[in-house]
C-alpha cells in the first residue's frame, strides 16, 4: 500500500498583495524542502492569472504532512498571508 500524500494548494492573492504573498510562498518553498517526509514542495504561478499560485506537495505519509502543518515554516506562511490571500487546499491519495 502506498501511503504517499499529494497536496494541491491554491493561493489567490488579493488585489495589491501579490508581491507580499509571492515572497512568503517563495520563502516557505525554500524552507520546507528539508522537512522530514517531504518528497517535493513546488510553487507554480497560473499563467492566466498572476495573482493565483499553486503549491504542489508530496509527502511520504499523512503523519509527515501533519507534522509539516505544525512546523515553523508553514506557521510563518499562514501568518504572513493572513488577510492577504485566499487559500484552498486539496489533499489527494494515490490510485483510484
Amino acid at each position: 500500500m502506498n501511503d504517499t500524500v499529494t497536496v494541491v494548494a491554491t493561493i489567490t492573492a488579493h488585489a495589491g498583495s501579490r508581491e507580499k504573498v509571492a515572497g512568503a510562498l517563495k520563502t516557505v518553498e525554500r524552507d520546507v524542502q528539508g522537512e522530514p517526509g517531504c518528497l517535493s514542495y513546488q510553487l507554480h504561478v497560473n499563467r492566466e492569472n498572476d495573482h493565483q499560485f499553486v503549491m504542489i506537495e508530496r509527502w511520504t505519509s499523512a503523519k509527515m504532512l501533519e507534522q509539516h502543518s505544525q512546523a515553523a515554516p508553514f506557521r510563518a506562511l499562514v501568518s504572513a498571508i493572513d488577510g492577504l490571500a485566499d487559500l484552498n487546499v486539496m489533499t489527494l491519495s494515490s490510485g483510484a
